[in-house]
């Protein structure tokens, strides 16, 4: 394979994993950020992958979000479902209230570990089709950071996980190809 110039897609992928982390600790427009820098994220995943002719990176990222907003679609229906079929009179103990509580914080950190496993294996495709080794690391605090999200420690670790994101596209190579010698070598395992 020749090698191919990825720049522009670099480029849109740093700024838009800058302006997706941003966005989150902006109020008001912070939304309209983070979909900006989404939208961004997804072309330059679709440039690279089809520069290189791997669909990989993008799909798994695009499947990834699809889970992601699929289950908070259906979190936030069952959560508003549960209230909205309950009748007037009926109070619910003390017990009840916190198994709805304890039943909708499993399956929000589900949610999370289920779109933070195709996120991982989009960046550990990148990591491969790039040689850039903060995807790998990206790939991994992603993981773990779904893995312990329980705990809420893992929020901070999806966190560095951004950082990391934002790294590998400002280290990813402009060209990419077998010319470059950016294959990646060394063996590696992430969880």
């Amino acid at each position: 394979m020749a090698a191919v110039n990825v720049s522009s897609e670099k480029n849109m992928g740093m700024w838009g994993a800058i302006l997706g982390l941003v966005g989150g600790f902006i109020p008001y427009v912070g939304s309209v950020l983070s979909l900006v820098g989404f939208i961004l994220m997804l072309l330059a995943l679709k440039g690279i992958s089809d520069a290189v002719n791997d669909e990989r990176p993008f799909k798994n990222y695009l499947y990834g979000v699809i889970f992601a907003v699929g289950g908070l679609i259906i979190f936030v229906a069952l959560l508003v479902g549960t209230f909205a079929l309950v009748p007037d009179e009926w109070h619910p103990s003390e017990s009840a209230g916190m198994g709805l509580v304890i039943l909708f914080f499993v399956l929000f950190v589900a949610l999370i570990i289920g779109a933070a496993y195709f996120e991982k294996r989009a960046w550990l495709a990148m990591y491969e089709i790039t040689g850039t080794k903060e995807f790998r690391d990206a790939a991994t605090w992603t993981w773990w950071g779904a893995l312990t999200a329980i705990v809420f420690i893992g929020l901070l670790l999806l966190l560095v996980a951004r950082v990391f994101v934002i790294i590998a596209f400002n280290n990813m190579p402009g060209e990419i190809g077998e010319e470059t010698g950016q294959t990646p070598t060394e063996e590696f395992a992430v969880w």
